[in-house]
């Protein structure tokens, strides 16, 4: 007869044994899962991730997952995926963009703290998301700088765009070449620049990530995003300050 303290015992658990475990009785009335959860979701927190089990800190379960499922990936696939993470990335950067930074009387405040958090992010968001749900995708650091040259250059080209044919009636512009100039090639390079400061920190994370064996934690790539994040602040600041070309 089994004793009772057996089904506490962290080496019963029944992900241990495959189904082929018998489960206390009084656990038939816990209700079932709703099965709506990832895989990558069900593996992290899974209870063989446990230092009980491992015998250390890092997950083993979830990066034993992670090998597995790159080993299955082929390049070109991985290609495309970073591809369409990145053509996804610019657009949706734009939509946030533009749908938070409505005209209020906190304009200039907008332009220079919010605008530039809310687009450095949104223009990784491709990114991210493989980081979090599709990290056996990733294998090169380049993935990371590619996405965001190309998320950049999306994001400028749509966001010139709106401003020269657009906003520039409203705003009274005496050399509209000039303006067209500025944009299309400052803004251009600002927001590439800003874009791949900010990826150094994606692939901070995604480093970590492989040695540990662990899920994503966007906190280790932090000081990247703020420096990008501080450099577009400081830009928008400067021109709206001397008022180039408007």
């Amino acid at each position: 007869m089994t004793d009772k303290n057996d089904y506490f015992d962290v080496n019963a658990e029944p992900a241990r044994f495959e189904g082929q475990f018998t489960p206390d009785p009084c656990e038939q009335r816990v209700e079932p899962i709703d099965g709506h959860e990832d895989e990558i979701s069900t593996v992290r927190d899974s209870v063989l991730n446990e230092p009980a089990f491992t015998g250390e800190l890092k997950q083993a379960h979830l990066g034993e997952w992670m090998a597995q499922k790159r080993a299955q990936c082929t390049l070109s696939g991985n290609l495309t995926v970073t591809l369409v993470a990145a053509l996804a990335s610019g657009p949706f950067a734009i939509l946030g963009a533009f749908w938070t930074g409505q005209p209020t009387g906190f304009r200039m405040l907008y332009m220079i703290l919010f605008a530039p958090v809310i687009e450095e992010l949104l223009k990784q968001s491709g990114m991210i998301y493989l980081l979090e749900k599709r990290p056996y995708r990733l294998f090169s650091a380049g993935q990371f700088v590619a996405a965001a040259v190309i998320s950049a250059l999306i994001f400028s080209a749509i966001e010139n765009l709106v401003y020269i044919h657009i906003y520039s009636g409203a705003m009274s512009i005496q050399d509209p070449h000039a303006f067209a100039c500025f944009r299309w090639i400052v803004c251009t390079l600002v927001h590439v620049l800003c874009s791949v400061i900010a990826s150094f920190g994606l692939i901070q994370v995604w480093k970590r990530q492989i040695a540990e064996g662990r899920a994503a934690d966007l906190a280790h790539g932090f000081w990247p995003f703020a420096v990008a994040m501080a450099i577009h602040g400081v830009y928008n600041l400067t021109v709206a300050l001397l008022k180039i070309h408007f």
